[in-house]
């Protein structure tokens, strides 16, 4: 294993290296790339390769750069992204969708998620996205009679890179982001807001053209919004409403009383005209101590079997056996990106919804599709068909 972890070594500083102004790609750079990829094909069931390239970062510090600065070289260009699909493959779908329970592979498993949210906060750079909208851009412009298999191959690649940075679930113990605050998956919608990528992927939702993408479109779109709460999300505007102001105000009042009511108890604890040695001995009837005398103690309380064990530390579950956490907790987002996001929202609605929907049921009907593709179909039902309710109701909708 020290033999390929040298050889991995060697084929990533052959990628090139950071200088002062630009990255600098090493004349060996397209075949490092295909190295890299047949290493992963070769990956074994610890997925040694994979962990190591994440420890590596080469996403962030070769991959990306490379990206954004030599996208007209097309060869190396679908090179860098094929490796980007790759090593941005959900965890969870490595080890086919069944998290692992054996202890060596569910710490393999965590590291591995913890290198994919690594990678994710490198996609908060708007000039990735900026890459990654001009190529989506050139093949959607182009008639179709000029769209060949290998546009639409490099399309489809595009597609499923940005679904898998929008799956990589969020470490809400790492960012201790409270809601209205932007956590990382905000950040990196935000990214996409900017370079317009949400306007190209409203685009393909709505053009009959672009049918095969359908699936792709509505995944991303379940992804983008997975956090969000219809409800709150259709009632989302500039001017905050009398409830969102009372449930804010409630909230401080809450956290008020609570600082406020510690600092009262650290002052009756440490005021006192006399000190808490002297509050007097109560013995305990029935409960005999060491010797054969009954138990003498300093304070009252109402359950006695508490006072022995009130000193001592409880035992902590190691991290690696800690149960996984629900990745799909609603919270409230920034509010720039709730708001663009029920904008999104709102023109799916109008202007894509039936019939992305009709031809998304005609594909799973005829079982065209993927596994599991029917879980988006049946989640943008409740979820568009609730923030319709919330909106404004047009029963044309239903």
């Amino acid at each position: 294993m020290a033999l390929v972890h040298a050889e991995l070594t060697a084929t990533c500083n052959s990628l090139g290296y950071a200088g002062p102004e630009k990255y600098c790609i090493d004349p060996q750079c397209s075949e490092a790339v295909r190295d890299l990829i047949k290493f992963l094909r070769r990956d074994g069931d610890d997925h040694e390769i994979r962990r190591h390239l994440g420890t590596a970062n080469i996403v962030e510090t070769d991959l990306l750069p490379i990206l954004v600065e030599y996208s007209n070289n097309l060869d190396l260009f679908d090179l860098i992204i094929r490796l980007l699909v790759n090593l941005t493959t959900p965890a969870l779908l490595i080890y086919n969708e069944q998290p692992p329970t054996e202890k060596t592979q569910s710490q393999y498993y965590l590291q591995m998620v913890s290198h994919l949210q690594k990678y994710k906060r490198a996609f908060t750079d708007v000039n990735v996205w900026n890459v990654i909208v001009n190529k989506l851009a050139k093949v959607i412009q182009a008639e179709y009679h000029e769209k060949g298999e290998e546009k639409v191959l490099s399309t489809v690649r595009l597609l499923i890179l940005v679904r898998n940075i929008l799956h990589v679930p969020a470490d809400n113990d790492a960012e201790c982001r409270p809601d209205n605050d932007a956590n990382l998956h905000d950040q990196v919608l935000w990214a996409m807001h900017q370079s317009q990528l949400i306007d190209i992927i409203m685009y393909i939702a709505c053009s009959v053209n672009e049918e095969q993408y359908y699936l792709h479109a509505l995944e991303i779109i379940s992804l983008m919004l997975r956090d969000q709460k219809a409800s709150e999300l259709a009632n989302a505007s500039i001017n905050r409403t009398e409830t969102e102001k009372q449930r804010d105000e409630h909230e401080l009042k809450i956290v008020l009383d609570k600082e406020r009511k510690e600092k009262m108890d650290k002052l009756k604890k440490y005021s006192g005209s006399r000190h808490s040695k002297f509050g007097g001995r109560f013995v305990v009837s029935g409960m005999k101590s060491i010797g054969e005398n009954e138990m003498v103690v300093s304070s009252m309380t109402s359950n006695i079997n508490k006072a022995f064990d009130r000193y001592k530390k409880p035992l902590k579950t190691p991290r690696n056996r800690l149960p996984l956490g629900d990745v799909g907790v609603e919270r409230k987002s920034a509010f720039s990106v709730r708001l663009f996001l029920k904008e999104f929202c709102v023109e799916f609605l109008y202007g894509a919804y039936n019939m992305l929907m009709k031809h998304v049921r005609e594909i799973l009907v005829r079982s065209k599709g993927q596994p599991n593709d029917e879980s988006y179909y049946f989640w943008a039902i409740q979820f568009f068909m609730e923030f319709n309710r919330n909106y404004r109701f047009e029963i044309k909708l239903v």
